[in-house]
């Protein structure tokens, strides 16, 4: 993959000690995860170091180390590299690599869905492609260089997501990146403690467009009134537009519900079927599609594709315990995320009462009241019967919901046992149960719990 010189050469760095003729077979930043002949990088996090683990990297198989500390513990065998910036290092190391390859690489970005459209557009792509993409939400300073790394000349398209809470993580990942193409999905209110205002949000997002090949292609949600603003811009690249409500290249003309699905219909009669009722994948299953046209999938291979996604844990999963069905979509909350989930939750074919479990959404700053207000206002429109509370903020929900339509029947909970024992009092067969929440919220315990249920 590798020699000790090449990674010298590409990080900047300093050989203390070793052959620069060493061959290396690959990359680790976790000694779990080493095998013998690879290099292992020490980051330094804020519950861990990694130069504290050198020696049992070394025992794994590490060959060579990358390190911002010259005094760390493994063999005379190893070669050490010393760098400033074990993180700044591991990034250029992942450039040097991207930049060996000609394939076509697609970066997605927003702020919900990114990691659902990664999995549809891959999902498509591999009806002609070998395709390489990051796996779950390895969408950071960390996870997007260890993805890119996993490029070899096997791959003929790769499909990487970038992720953000703070002003210039998305210019610095796009500059690893490099893609071809870049897909945005929405902006919303996430991560505003860092980003402090949706136009931050999208100041930051938009920043990956500096790094796009020149002769790439922007694909945007027209759906999204900060996204539109990418329309008027004076890019370089080609720019294609999806939506469901707005005029776009690719729209979608109607949504229906079949059976456990959702229908989506285009013009010249194309349609395709989604195996689950979920809202938001209408928009990203869109997003997929624009990239599969542009290159050059047969719609007849798309729409298939598109039919096969399942959801990926914690993202509106379907389950159903003794009657009742449980909507998973515990993985993280912001604003955006949680109307989506709703509007499935008002989608599903119900017999019975629609129960919402909502947890606080997290680094939504000065604006976490009023968001959370609103939250509960979507909900009360929905038609949601029930609310069950828990967090800090997630009490809003409820109190703007009683207003809106106060028939709605409210409970808030400190607690996640006694949200359980609540269910189990009033929950039915044919009821429908949504539980969501930030990670932080770890409301997927709840979940677990109730899925236990014989």
């Amino acid at each position: 993959m590798f020699t000790v010189k090449e990674v010298v050469k590409a990080v900047g760095g300093k050989l203390l000690r070793g052959a620069l003729t060493l061959r290396l077979k690959g990359v680790s930043t976790d000694t779990r995860k080493v095998k013998r002949g690879k290099l292992f990088v020490a980051i330094k996090g804020d519950r861990f170091d990694g130069h504290l683990f050198t020696a049992s990297a070394s025992a794994a198989g590490a060959v060579a180390v990358l390190v911002s500390r010259a005094d760390v513990e493994c063999p005379l065998s190893v070669a050490v590299i010393l760098v400033k910036d074990t993180v700044i290092a591991l990034g250029h190391l992942a450039l040097f690599h991207r930049l060996r390859f000609k394939c076509p690489v697609i970066a997605v970005t927003g702020s919900a869905g990114k990691t659902t459209t990664k999995e549809f557009i891959a999902e498509v792509l591999s009806c002609k492609y070998r395709v390489l993409y990051t796996k779950g939400t390895e969408n950071n300073h960390i996870g997007v260089p260890m993805a890119l790394l996993q490029l070899n000349k096997k791959h003929q398209a790769a499909v990487i997501e970038a992720g953000t809470n703070h002003f210039g993580e998305i210019a610095w990942l796009g500059s690893l990146i490099r893609p071809d193409m870049v897909v945005f999905t929405n902006i919303g209110e996430s991560h505003l403690a860092g980003l402090e205002s949706p136009e931050g949000v999208f100041r930051e997002k938009v920043s990956l467009l500096q790094y796009c090949a020149k002769k790439g292609t922007v694909v945007v949600n027209k759906d999204d009134v900060h996204l539109r603003a990418i329309l008027d811009m004076k890019l370089a690249q080609k720019v294609l537009s999806y939506g469901i409500e707005q005029a776009a290249d690719l729209k979608a003309q109607t949504v229906r519900a079949y059976r456990a699905g959702l229908e989506v219909v285009l013009d010249k009669g194309r349609s395709f079927r989604l195996a689950t009722p979920v809202w938001g994948n209408v928009s990203n299953a869109l997003a997929a599609a624009v990239c599969g046209q542009v290159l050059k999938v047969p719609f007849k291979d798309i729409a298939v594709a598109l039919g096969r996604v399942k959801p990926a844990p914690g993202r509106q999963c379907f389950h159903v315990v003794c009657g009742v069905r449980v909507i998973d979509d515990t993985y993280n909350a912001n604003p955006v995320s949680y109307y989506n989930a709703i509007r499935t939750l008002s989608l599903m074919s119900v017999k019975g009462k629609r129960v919402l479990v909502a947890a606080d959404m997290l680094e939504l700053g000065d604006r976490s009241e009023a968001l959370h207000s609103a939250v509960g206002e979507a909900a009360a429109r929905a038609g949601v019967d029930h609310i069950f509370t828990i967090g800090r903020f997630a009490g809003l929900i409820a109190e703007r919901a009683r207003e809106v339509a106060p028939a709605v029947q409210t409970r808030q909970f400190a607690k996640q046992e006694d949200i359980f024992v609540a269910l189990g009092e009033i929950l039915r067969e044919g009821d429908c149960v949504l539980v969501k929440g930030s990670r932080g919220m770890h409301m997927d315990r709840l979940v677990e719990q109730m899925l236990a249920v014989k």
